[in-house]
């Protein structure tokens, strides 16, 4: 990533963007909140909202992980009583991907897409040493 620069965009995000109807923001970025990587086109503000809010909420539900037997986190989901949801992913060790549905957003058709995402995402990432 350019650390002086704007962040990259993804044609893997906006894909998602196209192909599951409702989703109207999905972004990938650090375990600390910055913005990694956008969707053409997306809302820079909006991606870095989503972007703090989620890393923040995964890291709040690992802490429950830790301090349970349960373990680490898989995923977050949040619904909206005004409709909509927030879905957080890991992707890596160090990444999130975030994505923001409608109510109208089928959520398990969402939850695939995000599932591929994270698989695709998680296959270009640099071998750990």
């Amino acid at each position: 990533m350019n650390k002086t620069g704007p962040p990259s965009t993804s044609p893997a995000l906006s894909a998602l963007l196209a192909e599951v109807p409702g989703v109207e923001n999905v972004v990938l970025c650090t375990e600390g909140g910055m913005v990694h990587t956008l969707a053409r086109g997306a809302d820079r503000r909006g991606a870095d909202q989503l972007s703090a809010l989620g890393s923040f909420l995964f890291s709040g539900a690992g802490r429950i992980g830790s301090l349970t037997r349960y373990g680490a986190v898989d995923h977050v989901v949040i619904r909206l009583r005004g409709g909509g949801s927030l879905l957080v992913r890991p992707v890596g060790e160090f990444l999130r991907v975030v994505m923001l549905t409608r109510a109208d957003t089928p959520l398990p058709r969402a939850a695939v897409a995000l599932d591929r995402l994270v698989q695709e995402l998680e296959g270009s990432l640099p071998a750990r040493r």
